[in-house]
C-alpha cells in the first residue's frame, strides 16, 4: 500500500515538475493538493476542536464531581458528549488520512530513484545553486563542527518543523491538562524526527502545518462573521419574544382587574344597605 502511495505521488510530481521545473516547488503544489483534498476533514477537526474548547469548562466540572469515581465520571462524560453531539475520533481522522500520504512521500523521497526520473529532475531546492538537496539527510554528523560548518543551514529545516507544529497545536488543542503534554512533546517528537528525514518530506511537513495555521484562522474568521450576522436576528427574535410576553402580561394584569372589580363593588355595596335599613 504505501509502496503504490509513494509510486502514485511520484507520478503527480512528475506531472508538476513540467510544468514548474523545481523540486521544491512542486513538492510544495502536491501540499497544496494534499491540503485540498482533506479541507472538509480538517474543517471538521477544527470545528471538533473549536467545539471541545466551548464546553471545556462543563466538562471540568464533571471530572471534578466524579473525580472519586472513575466509572460514573466516564459513564457522565460520555452521556454529555453524546448531549452535545461531540466525537473524539473527529480530531484524529484527518491525522489518520495524512498519516499513510506522509509516508508514502518519505518513501518517495528516501527512495527517489525508483520513483522519479533523476535525470530530469533537479534534486536542489535553488536550481542554479546546488546549496540545499532536497533528497539529503540533515542529520549526517552530531558533532558541533558539523553543526556550525557552512552546511549547517540544513538544521534550520527541523527547527521550522517544531515551531509551526508548536503553533498549530496551540490553535488546534483544547486547554485540557492531558493535551497540554502533547502540545510540547509533538513539536519536540517532530523536530527530532526531522533531523533523519530527507529535506524535501520536512518542507511538505512545514507547509502543511502553514497551510493548516492559514485554514484554521479562515474558518475561525468566518465563524465569527457568521455570529455577527446571526447576532442581530437573534436580538430581534428575542425582543420580539420580550415583547410577546410583555403583551401577555398586561393582558392578565386587565383580565385579574376586571374579575377583582365586581367584588370591591359587592364588598362595598353591602355595608351601604345595611345602614339604610337602619335609619329607616
Amino acid at each position: 500500500m504505501i509502496d503504490a502511495i509513494a509510486q502514485f505521488f511520484g507520478v503527480v510530481i512528475s506531472a508538476i515538475y513540467e510544468y514548474i521545473p523545481n523540486f521544491g516547488m512542486a513538492i510544495i503544489i502536491m501540499t497544496v493538493m494534499v491540503k485540498l483534498v482533506t479541507f472538509p476533514l480538517n474543517n471538521k477537526q477544527i470545528q471538533s476542536a473549536k467545539k471541545m474548547q466551548a464546553l471545556q469548562p462543563e466538562m471540568k466540572k464533571i471530572q471534578q464531581k466524579y473525580k472519586d469515581d472513575k466509572e460514573k465520571q466516564n459513564q457522565a462524560m460520555s452521556e454529555f458528549m453524546r448531549e452535545n453531539n461531540m466525537n473524539p475520533l473527529a480530531g484524529c481522522l484527518p491525522l489518520l488520512v495524512q498519516f499513510p500520504v506522509l509516508i508514502g512521500i518519505f518513501r518517495l523521497l528516501q527512495d527517489a530513484g525508483k520513483y522519479l526520473d533523476m535525470n530530469v529532475i533537479n534534486q536542489y531546492l535553488f536550481q542554479s545553486a546546488e546549496l540545499i538537496d532536497l533528497l539529503k539527510i540533515p542529520l549526517t554528523n552530531l558533532s558541533f563542527s558539523a553543526f556550525t560548518s557552512q552546511f549547517s543551514y540544513y538544521y534550520i529545516f527541523p527547527l521550522i518543523a517544531g515551531a509551526t507544529t508548536y503553533l498549530y497545536s496551540q490553535m488546534s488543542m483544547s486547554s485540557d491538562s492531558s493535551q497540554k503534554m502533547m502540545l510540547y512533546m509533538m513539536p519536540v517528537m517532530i523536530t527530532v524526527f526531522s533531523f533523519s528525514f530527507p529535506v524535501g518530506l520536512v518542507i511538505y511537513w512545514i507547509m502543511n502545518n502553514v497551510f493548516s495555521i492559514g485554514q484554521h484562522k479562515l474558518i475561525v474568521h468566518l465563524d465569527a462573521i457568521k455570529e455577527k450576522e446571526k447576532a442581530p436576528v437573534a436580538a430581534e427574535a428575542q425582543d420580539k419574544k420580550s415583547n410577546k410576553d410583555q403583551l401577555i402580561a398586561d393582558r392578565e394584569d386587565r383580565t385579574d382587574a376586571k374579575t377583582e372589580t365586581p367584588e370591591k363593588e359587592e364588598k362595598t355595596a353591602k355595608p351601604r344597605s345595611k345602614k339604610g335599613k337602619g335609619k329607616r
